[in-house]
């Protein structure tokens, strides 16, 4: 019925015959998500979730993603261009992190003693609760996202030849 070049992702069916930048990005977006709530569950199991420093290893989950979201457009794509390649790694976050936003809620609602540990360890723990912790999550994932591919683009941009000799 399908052809094999049909992807099913969670809840959406993205055709990757045609790939534009907004497939790309919601198709890493989702993979970065499984890899941030895979490594969420992994913290939690061996119970290291309050060790913040832990937290960079998100960042470097979310620049992988990022990467290889505007290196995959890049090469399928010959209407690549830097806001393009700018726009897949912002589509990419958004997606990733909208998803961990809807993921963190979700848990500390139905984990009410998560949050409890969050507000007895955490310095201005006393401060926070459930919609300050979600929105700092979203914070963080969308300017640490808009950072990075930023970054990556530097990496990933067609230079430009000058025509000046």
């Amino acid at each position: 019925m399908y052809d094999y070049k049909t992807i099913y992702v969670v809840f959406c069916c993205i055709d990757m015959e045609n790939k534009t930048f907004e497939k790309v990005g919601l198709k890493w977006g989702l993979i970065v998500f499984a890899l941030l709530g895979a490594y969420f569950g992994l913290l939690q199991l061996l119970g290291f979730v309050h060790i913040l420093e832990l937290r960079l290893f998100n960042g470097v989950i979310m620049y992988f993603g990022i990467y290889k979201a505007i290196k995959e457009f890049k090469k399928s794509s010959h209407n690549f261009s830097y806001f393009t390649g700018l726009g897949t790694g912002v589509i990419t976050a958004f997606v990733a992190t909208m998803a961990f936003t809807v993921f963190g809620f979700g848990y500390l609602m139905l984990n009410p003693e998560f949050m409890l540990e969050i507000k007895e360890k955490e310095t201005l723990g006393i401060y926070i609760n459930e919609y300050g912790a979600v929105m700092q999550i979203f914070i963080e994932g969308i300017a640490s996202g808009c950072v990075m591919s930023y970054a990556n683009m530097q990496l990933l941009k067609v230079p430009r030849l000058s025509s000046a000799n």
